[in-house]
């Protein structure tokens, strides 16, 4: 009998089928990790009008950010002209069978965006794992400079209007809308192996919010991501209202937080605080409390006392002298190091509180009561943390 190990198979194209999707995945999620950011950017659109979206909100204007993920197993492969717009190098016809087939290629695909979205369409940009020849190069970034030099751009653009159906008066649109075409070759957070997006998901997490993350959590949390970029592109939206589909194919915060293990509540009574880097304190916080034991609503009240804090303080400044803060700032810093030291739990952290919020020195200082303190004692954690 033969072992189905020893015979090669007809054809094993599925496998690689599936890690071209999986690389797509990996640039949505990557791309969603932007939100935490905090700069405009709400929501990621996952194999929604493209593999996916960006969508950002400024001031009370919304511009969508459109994404195509074209992959190449050899990474020596570079794209030409012909995959990237359909177009010869020389010899190119601008007949309807010719122009129909620009309007199909990836490119076309792009510029349709604009064509449609019009000011809404911030940018249109084919994102690949491997490089782009000379040829698209000089085309796109000639677009892009509304200066269309070559004859590639110089062919998109005197074709423009007989490639893509245009509105009346669009015609002298048409430079901005070839101006939102833009190239990303050789990322290095996609590949076969999730192991490139891991080490870069970990990197954009500090850059964008300053929470480190350990080995674990990185893999972790890599996988969540991408697992949630292929659930949300896998979500059907048949009899979906339109208020509702980017809750069901879009990533945003609240989809980020669940896999950061960050609470919405903790998140949002840190808002309110003075501190920049809400995203640090609620992910320190958390995992302070976590560890000893407590529940989330004890997370919540001390995220709240903590921005609660915040803001005492900064109106002390202008109150109290300095010595006075310090001493305080002091007393908090050494009530936390013996009750960290003792290894008790959170009766013995609220039986030091009481002692303090009852103390003469404690009481001169205008509305500082036990729930304000135990928001400075969360400060020390957070700052201490950041070390």
């Amino acid at each position: 009998m033969k072992s189905i190990e020893l015979e090669v198979p007809a054809e094993d194209v599925g496998r690689d089928t599936v890690s071209r999707f999986d690389m797509q995945f990996q640039a949505a999620a990557y791309a969603a990790l932007q939100i935490l950011e905090g700069e405009g950017i709400d929501c990621v659109y996952c194999d929604y009008h493209d593999d996916f979206v960006v969508r950002k909100q400024v001031d009370g204007k919304t511009t969508y950010h459109f994404f195509q993920v074209k992959t190449k197993k050899k990474l020596n492969h570079q794209w030409t002209l012909a995959e990237v717009f359909a177009l010869k190098s020389r010899g190119q016809k601008n007949d309807a069978p010719s122009l129909k087939k620009v309007c199909a290629s990836f490119g076309g695909k792009l510029l349709m965006h604009a064509v449609v979205f019009d000011d809404s369409c911030s940018e249109a940009t084919l994102l690949s794992n491997v490089h782009f020849d000379d040829g698209v190069v000089d085309a796109v970034d000639a677009l892009r400079c509304r200066l269309p030099a070559c004859a590639a751009s110089k062919f998109l653009s005197e074709n423009f209007s007989a490639i893509f159906t245009l509105s009346a008066g669009d015609d002298e649109k048409v430079p901005a809308f070839l101006s939102k075409l833009s190239l990303r070759p050789a990322v290095h957070y996609i590949g076969k192996e999730r192991e490139a997006f891991a080490n870069a998901a970990r990197t954009a997490i500090y850059r964008y919010s300053e929470i480190d993350l350990d080995f674990y959590e990185t893999e972790r949390i890599a996988n969540g991501l991408v697992d949630l970029a292929y659930r949300k592109s896998r979500t059907p939206l048949e009899g979906v209202v339109p208020e509702d589909i980017a809750k069901r194919v879009g990533i945003e915060l609240d989809d980020l937080l669940e896999i950061l293990c960050i609470s919405r509540g903790a998140y949002d009574a840190l808002q309110s605080g003075v501190e920049e880097k809400v995203l640090k304190q609620a992910s320190l916080i958390q995992r302070w409390l976590k560890h000893a034991g407590a529940r989330d609503d004890m997370i919540e009240f001390a995220s709240r006392q903590k921005a609660n804090w915040d803001i005492w303080l900064r109106n002390a400044r202008h109150t109290y002298l300095p010595i006075d803060l310090s001493l305080l700032l002091d007393r908090i810093d050494k009530l936390y190091a013996r009750w960290a030291q003792s290894g008790e739990g959170f009766p013995f952290l609220n039986t030091l509180l009481t002692e303090l919020a009852g103390e003469e020195e404690i009481l001169a200082f205008e509305g500082l009561d036990r729930g304000l303190l135990f928001g400075a004692v969360s400060a020390v954690v957070v700052r201490r943390s950041s070390r």
